[in-house]
């Protein structure tokens, strides 16, 4: 009996510690909550030792460059065309603390925040400007949505218009033909 009771107490104590031993790769971060509650202590690239059942990993996240995988748009513009629009979008983590805490689902937070800023800027252009204000789309977006994200800890890094299409015809904003527009209109 007492060789059972030893053998046990060997199991759990090799379990426990373990499961204290946490690895976090390079570009990544990790957060540390004691009994609960977050404490500012954070783990960085490398091997730590955490006291078991006490320390616990809450979050842990990659503070690379992550796209956005963000479905094709329609949008109207202000000239009261419906477009469909495609952008690809970059960001990152850059506190991780107000990217677990300050928001509930950040990448559904994040994704809505970005169509809102989508449909909101080019309602405020005509077909025409879609294909010469590109680049000043781009910028704009990212500059809002940083303002925008800011409390939670993102940074939008590059937002990208790459296609858009009116009606089943898909146009690469880098060529233009203003009578193709007007056709397209029509």
């Amino acid at each position: 009996m007492y060789h059972y009771f030893l053998t046990v107490l060997l199991a759990i104590t090799g379990v426990s510690l373990a499961s204290s031993v946490k690895i976090v790769r390079q570009g990544d971060e990790a957060l540390v909550e004691i009994f609960g509650k977050y404490d500012r202590k954070k783990l960085e690239p490398g091997i730590t030792f955490l006291i078991p059942f006490v320390e616990q990993v809450a979050y842990k996240q990659t503070l690379r460059e992550q796209i956005l995988n963000l479905p094709p748009q329609e949008c109207t513009t202000r000239d009261r065309v419906t477009i469909t629009v495609d952008f690809i979008v970059y960001w990152r983590i850059i506190d991780l603390e107000k990217a677990s805490y300050k928001v509930q689902n950040l990448k559904e937070a994040m994704l809505n925040m970005l169509i809102l800023s989508i449909r909101t800027h080019l309602a405020k252009l005509s077909v025409e400007e879609l294909y010469t204000a590109r680049h000043e789309i781009n910028n704009a977006l990212v500059e809002e949505l940083d303002t925008t994200t800011d409390p939670w800890g993102v940074k939008f890094t590059r937002v990208e218009l790459r296609d858009f299409a009116i009606g089943s015809k898909v146009i690469q904003p880098t060529s233009i033909d203003r009578k193709e527009v007007h056709k397209l209109r029509a």
